[in-house]
């Protein structure tokens, strides 16, 4: 039989607990508390899933040992959630001479309150089942885990409160300025593109996506009169728009769950350059955050190619010679060269479609 104790530590659970409450991605965490289950048990494969409670569905599944879906495991989290027992499916080649039965798949779910927080799955392959010594030492051990899996939903929960929020605060940009929401929507879908080739993983794109969203949102703080100027600023109006980064931060700093945190640097400095010449604190090189970097590339690119009332947009080849002119000075010259790869193989069908239609418009 495991060794119960160990399985049962308190300072694993509690260091657990404490790393799913200061790091925006819980999974780290759980797959920490899967492998130790697996070692402990000799399990072959282990998944915790959450349930979010408040919308009703599973979140991502966290797994070890396993690199494809299984049906049965999905089938038994299904059925977790709705009967909210244990559930232990007998083997077929059940070995009484071991440890007593064995099963294909055991699960556990993890309840507080009446609210079904997720549910935790063992199953067995290559010829070997789930002991039920070690089911039984799992649901020994389950009131112990409710902890973490309560902190982690309620994480969730919290982001997606927060998220919630982030679609107001953008709605309300739009109605002050709809070119701002529309700037937006297009930063956002540069900058997460060139995270996703990047691969900087699932949590941070989603930071970035939230960041590149928010870029702008403290021009809520800037007048009318200077926001929608059909033409240029005067040196005090360009210096009253300046503050729009420090204006956001301060509008997201309300936002506690730790995804903000490079959300809140993205809004703050991603008017920042790599020569130090940026706003608000004049950051240089290394000392700018790199999410920062990404967005202040796909900002720029898309000001110089979007039309403004009072000026025409600059064609794809142009702004990215004007890119990378100031790769290194301005811009991270890998995030251009990112950007310009993701973008150049459609510029011929992008300008011909402008030569034939838009581009006609603008006479």
């Amino acid at each position: 039989m495991a060794n119960t104790q160990a399985l049962n530590s308190r300072e694993l659970i509690d260091l657990i607990a404490e790393r799913i409450s200061r790091n925006s991605d819980w999974r780290d965490g759980f797959s920490e508390l899967l492998n130790h289950i697996s070692s402990r048990l000799a399990t072959p494969t282990c998944f915790i899933r959450l349930y979010h409670y408040i919308s009703n569905h599973y979140l991502d599944l966290v797994s070890t040992h396993s690199d494809e879906n299984n049906l049965v495991v999905d089938a038994v989290f299904r059925q977790l959630a709705e009967d909210r027992t244990p559930v232990a499916l007998p083997a077929e080649y059940a070995d009484y001479l071991v440890d007593g039965p064995q099963y294909s798949v055991v699960g556990i779910p993890f309840i507080k309150n009446d609210e079904y927080l997720g549910g935790l799955v063992l199953a067995g392959n290559n010829g070997a089942g789930v002991r039920a010594s070690h089911f039984h030492e799992l649901l020994a051990i389950s009131p112990y885990l409710i902890p973490l899996f309560e902190s982690a939903v309620l994480q969730e929960i919290l982001l997606s409160n927060y998220l919630e929020a982030v679609e107001t605060l953008a709605v309300a940009l739009e109605a002050k300025d709809f070119y701002t929401r529309g700037h937006s929507n297009m930063v956002t879908a540069y900058a997460v593109a060139i995270a996703r080739k990047m691969n900087l993983g699932p949590r941070m794109i989603q930071a970035v996506e939230v960041g590149a969203m928010m870029h702008d949102i403290g021009k809520i703080g800037v007048p009318d009169e200077i926001l929608k100027k059909p033409g240029g600023l005067t040196r005090e109006e360009f210096e009253i728009v300046m503050r729009h980064p420090v204006i956001g931060e301060e509008i997201l700093k309300p936002m506690k769950h730790p995804l903000f945190d490079i959300p809140r640097q993205i809004v703050r400095w991603h008017h920042e350059r790599l020569d130090g010449k940026g706003y608000p604190d004049g950051l240089q090189g290394d000392e700018i955050p790199f999410p920062a970097r990404i967005t202040f590339v796909a900002d720029a690119y898309d000001a110089m190619t979007s039309e403004r009332p009072y000026r025409a947009g600059m064609p794809m080849e142009l702004a990215f010679a004007e890119l990378r002119k100031n790769a290194g000075t301005q811009f991270e010259p890998e995030i251009v060269e990112i950007l310009y790869n993701l973008m150049m193989p459609t510029a011929g069908e992008i300008s011909a479609a402008g030569a034939s239609g838009k581009g006609e418009k603008k006479k």
